[in-house]
């Protein structure tokens, strides 16, 4: 439930339910999101679940993918061999990467001929015997992941802080104004000035990005 109100001429926008923005931006847009996706973002959804189950059957991904494209996984702060007994528990954070450079990220990437190096430091919590239940998970992207899978995290749909997103569209309000096309709010369309103007509030916000 959502309504307008105007203080001093300027339109506040309030809602009695958590609030879901929709943005279909030009393509272009896309690399404008890039800190807000390392820096780290909510995904609610089941946890009790392996990585790879999240990330396949929860977010979309192919085996293939994981396996060739995302080398480095950390999950709370722990290099992970084993995408497919590494659990997600409620809270978890969990970076994804590409292969790093150099001799530290021969260590870190799973897999490889360097990771028994590393054998104290690796993720070895709870399996998949695990009971699931509904939960979130912070999730952060870097370089390649950041490029192929953050649009596809966007489309899913994220939680972010809203003064964080609301930085993300000032800092390029001109590019916002020009290349986005719709702009639902609460299922409510405005216009993108209008909605910049918007007074959010604190907390999370539900946003969904899609492409022209």
């Amino acid at each position: 439930m959502t309504r307008r109100e105007k203080s001093n001429g300027k339109t506040i926008f309030q809602s009695t339910s958590p609030r879901h923005i929709s943005l279909t931006v030009e393509a272009s847009l896309l690399p404008a999101f890039s800190q807000l996706l390392q820096n780290g973002f909510w995904i609610k959804g089941t946890v009790g679940c392996s990585v790879k189950s999240f990330l396949c059957e929860q977010i979309g991904l192919s085996p293939e993918y994981i396996e060739k494209r995302i080398q480095t996984i950390f999950l709370d702060g722990q290099p992970v061999d084993n995408v497919e007994t590494a659990t997600l528990r409620d809270g978890a954070t969990l970076s994804l990467s590409a292969a790093m450079p150099g001799l530290a990220g021969a260590i870190l990437r799973r897999g490889g001929y360097y990771a028994p190096m590393r054998d104290q430091i690796s993720f070895k919590g709870e399996t998949t015997s695990a009971s699931m239940q509904s939960g979130k998970v912070l999730v952060k992207l870097f370089n390649i992941p950041l490029q192929e899978v953050g649009p596809i995290f966007l489309r899913h749909g994220i939680w972010v802080e809203s003064d964080k997103f609301k930085d993300v569209l000032k800092a390029r309000a001109d590019d916002f104004q020009s290349g986005c096309g719709d702009v639902l709010a609460d299922g409510r369309q405005f216009e993108f000035k209008q909605f910049l103007e918007m007074d959010w509030g604190m907390g999370d916000i539900f946003l969904q990005v899609k492409t022209v």
